[in-house]
């Protein structure tokens, strides 16, 4: 949303755009990738998150902010309905999240299952180009026609990585249902028969998200890509977005600015600044929203089909390494063991993250701590000066005891001291006088 807001500021530097379109990118290809072997629910469902949050800033980055921002408004919809699908799912189980001790819970819990199958179409993009679909849909398809319409190198990378995220989303989504809900339960007994399906309290909320999930796409794409989305926006994001190009937005103007007939105080002069031969961000919202209705394309036909056909191809293939040939998952994760682990330790990110930050901080704090504080601080300080001080104190308080005989004793001392001092030949003591004044002179 940030990014969004301050649109005409990062369009006025290609690099800060280009930047976020590359991270935006490999952000989803990488959370997909780990989705793929996760085995916790709710950790599938988060790195889908993560990923989609890729899809969006992959919108930001070919200036496309108003898909970004609708795909964050739809995403909100299907991803809260899944990640409290699973809660219910869980709460059925008794607190068990790991799929591989789930199964053939359809039965027990239908309408949670009917819930999630409505999250995972919606997540997927399920739908048809030219006619419509789910919320997902109408947001991420969107954005990869945005990718593929900015008519740059770096815009058709991110095109092709979030096509293959996609595919991945589509493989982990109805992965993750195929364990859960069908085939043969691999909970224990115990658990199985005792799951039940969730109280009205918990079921309620996912049916309106449901219905969101369903319609959110139909009823708000023309506001926020369609033909009403100056109206919509009005001078709150660039909606003129020159994918690709990213030419410098003219400066903010004092008072109020023309957006369409529309006076809008204070807003931001957003006239359009498409270079030749790139889209803008309303052709490539145009692009979707008239493929939506089935009128002209503004990308090829291929490019606006691609998301439907991965999504189509990874449902294909978690059918059958889930459903038809069980053994698919474990003898492919024996026969691509590296590739396995990678992926299911994240890309040993968390490993690289500890060793290049958190060990040689950890290190750093250690040498402050024991060398600096302790042996430097501490040792001049406390256990220094202050103990030397300490010690010097302990010993002058015995002598301090209060009983006179004591102190009669001590003076009794000191007498018989100089007394015998006075009594030594004179030479002997100013011998013992001149050595005296020479030790405090090598003292000083």
């Amino acid at each position: 949303f940030m990014v969004a807001r301050l649109s005409p500021m990062f369009e006025a530097s290609e690099f800060a755009m280009t930047t976020v379109l590359v991270i935006g990118a490999i952000t989803a290809f990488f959370a997909a990738t780990v989705g793929l072997v996760q085995n916790d629910i709710k950790r599938v469902i988060a790195y889908s998150t993560c990923s989609q949050l890729g899809y969006m800033f992959v919108a930001l980055g070919v200036g496309a902010y108003g898909a970004g921002i609708f795909h964050l408004f739809t995403h909100a919809f299907f991803k809260a309905l899944l990640f409290l699908g699973a809660g219910s799912v869980i709460h059925a189980m008794h607190h068990e999240q790991d799929m591989r001790k789930m199964g053939g819970l359809s039965a027990k819990i239908p309408y949670t299952w009917a819930m999630m199958l409505i999250g995972t179409l919606a997540l997927t993009g399920a739908g048809i180009p030219g006619i419509g679909g789910m919320a997902g849909f109408h947001s991420k398809d969107a954005i990869v026609e945005s990718a593929f319409a900015a008519g740059s190198q770096v815009g058709t990378f991110a095109f092709w990585l979030l096509v293959v995220a996609a595919l991945m989303t589509s493989f982990y989504s109805w992965r993750l249902m195929f364990m859960t809900f069908h085939g043969k339960t691999r909970a224990d007994h115990h658990t199985f028969d005792r799951a039940h399906e969730s109280p009205a309290v918990m079921l309620i909320p996912l049916v309106v998200l449901s219905a969101g999930a369903i319609v959110a796409g139909i009823f708000f794409s023309g506001l926020f890509i369609g033909e009403q989305q100056a109206g919509f926006w009005r001078g709150a994001i660039a909606t003129h977005a020159a994918a690709g190009a990213h030419e410098p937005v003219a400066a903010a103007s004092r008072g109020a600015v023309a957006m369409g007939e529309a006076e809008v105080p204070g807003a931001i002069s957003v006239e359009p600044k498409a270079a030749e031969g790139h889209a803008t961000e309303s052709d490539a919202s145009a692009a979707h929203s008239s493929a939506a209705k089935g009128g002209e394309h503004h990308v090829p036909t291929w490019v606006a089909w691609s998301p439907t056909i991965a999504m189509l191809t990874g449902l294909a293939l978690s059918w059958l390494f889930y459903i038809a040939v069980p053994s698919l998952p474990a003898a492919t994760a024996n026969a691509f063991r590296p590739l396995y682990l990678f992926l299911l330790n994240k890309w040993y990110i968390d490993e690289l993250y500890d060793v290049m930050f958190a060990m040689p901080v950890r290190w750093l704090g250690r040498q402050l701590w024991k060398q600096g504080d302790g042996a430097v601080i501490d040792g001049i300080g406390p256990d220094g000066l202050a103990a030397t001080v300490g010690t010097v104190v302990k010993g002058a308080v015995r002598l301090q005891s209060g009983f006179v005989y004591q102190y009669a004793f001590v003076m009794l001392i000191g007498v018989t001291l100089l007394a015998t001092l006075f009594a030594l030949p004179p030479d002997f003591r100013q011998g013992l006088q001149d050595a005296f004044v020479r030790f405090l002179g090598r003292s000083s």
